[in-house]
């Protein structure tokens, strides 16, 4: 008697194969431990303690100075390398189109001698009053009633429009009949080699592979952060030189409590100044409390401002004099052009959450990962 678990499994398999046919076919799970994640401020390429440390402005992935310019540079030139594909396929593309209009052309040219000479029978062409034969009488009579206001260029230019259209019905027509016939010579020589290239599942009966490859690329086309789940965009200019404070074991500490940081200090990063603090220092530090009150011998407009605890720069961006200033200054267009392009290269003032993968406990991070198959009933 097998047991309610197991009521519909067949009694020929063991208890050995039915694990093994689970590993293989269904659904299974795993938990994560400590050993599972990567330590606090390791790259996201190499795995190891970064070296260096850079982040990500937008995300606040860490990466190594060196791994994280290799794979721009290797990430550009993927880019190129696809865009340049993309390119020879177009024209590819253009060029097969031209030489199937051509010989769509010559068998329309071919089928139209061979009427003439008698050697083929004329297909009627299907007119709009086909179905008024009935009335044609009183057609005739109403159009030779009618006064004529047709001049001699609007028929010319009907003439010529309907001219075009017998033209492109006789190339459509000719190129129906080539596709039908390659089609035909396709099926007849086909052959069970599956694993030819042109036998494929993927490439179509010219020879061109129909399967699109997924890049990971945003529509702007430029590199992704491989470390980002969203598929944002980063560049040189997007990279953040991450300062961590270190004490005397040179292991990494927050400089307001001297605390190690850790995946479970959850981090922040200060923007553009790249101090690290952790998240209730920043709290308590950084970010100005609720219903703080008026300092009379504080500088103008700083008062409430949210400011770096290390070298207390201005982490909002708007509220500096500097910029009010910069503001009120009126520039040339090519000056304005410029101050344009460095103000989107440049990094926005801001706190950042520095990206670790957890602790190990249900509520430090991911703590189970899944990987989903075809049940196998056994």
């Amino acid at each position: 008697m097998s047991h309610s678990k197991r009521n519909t499994s067949r009694a020929v398999f063991t208890s050995h194969e039915r694990s093994l046919a689970k590993a293989a076919w269904s659904q299974s799970s795993a938990r994560l431990t400590r050993e599972s994640f990567l330590p606090f401020a390791s790259c996201a390429l190499c795995l190891e303690p970064a070296q260096d440390p850079v982040a990500c402005a937008a995300a606040g992935d860490i990466f190594c100075r060196e791994c994280a310019l290799s794979n721009i540079l290797a990430q550009k030139k993927e880019l190129k390398r696809l865009e340049k594909n993309r390119a020879q396929d177009e024209r590819e593309r253009a060029e097969r189109q031209v030489q199937e209009d051509a010989e769509a052309q010559v068998r329309a040219v071919k089928e139209f001698e061979l009427v003439q000479a008698g050697l083929e029978k004329k297909v009627p062409r299907k007119t709009g009053n086909a179905g008024n034969t009935g009335n044609a009488g009183n057609t005739g009579d109403q159009a030779a009633a009618a006064p004529r206001t047709d001049d001699a260029s609007s028929r010319k230019r009907k003439f010529a429009d309907e001219l075009e259209r017998v033209a492109e019905e006789d190339r459509s027509k000719a190129r129906r009949a080539i596709d039908a016939d390659r089609a035909a010579a396709h099926d007849a020589r086909a052959l069970p080699s599956f694993w030819t290239p042109s036998e494929t599942p993927g490439t179509d009966k010219n020879g061109e592979s129909t399967v699109v490859a997924k890049v990971k690329t945003p529509a702007s086309g430029q590199p992704v952060c491989p470390a980002g789940r969203d598929g944002h965009a980063y560049s040189l200019h997007s990279l953040v030189s991450v300062k961590f404070e270190l004490d005397s074991k040179g292991q990494r500490i927050c400089p307001a409590c001297n605390k190690m940081l850790s995946n479970s200090s959850k981090a922040v990063l200060a923007k553009p100044c790249g101090h690290v603090l952790c998240r209730s220092c920043v709290h308590q530090f950084v970010k100005p409390p609720t219903g703080a009150l008026f300092d009379p011998h504080a500088p103008p407009g700083t008062t409430g401002r949210v400011r770096c605890y290390v070298c207390e720069e201005d982490l909002e961006g708007d509220g500096s004099l500097k910029d009010k200033k910069s503001k009120d200054k009126t520039d040339k267009k090519d000056k304005k052009d410029k101050k344009d392009k460095k103000e989107k290269e440049r990094i926005k003032p801001g706190l950042v959450d520095i990206r670790s993968e957890g602790t190990g406990f249900s509520a430090g991070g991911v703590s189970e990962v899944k990987k989903n198959g075809i049940a196998f009933q056994c």
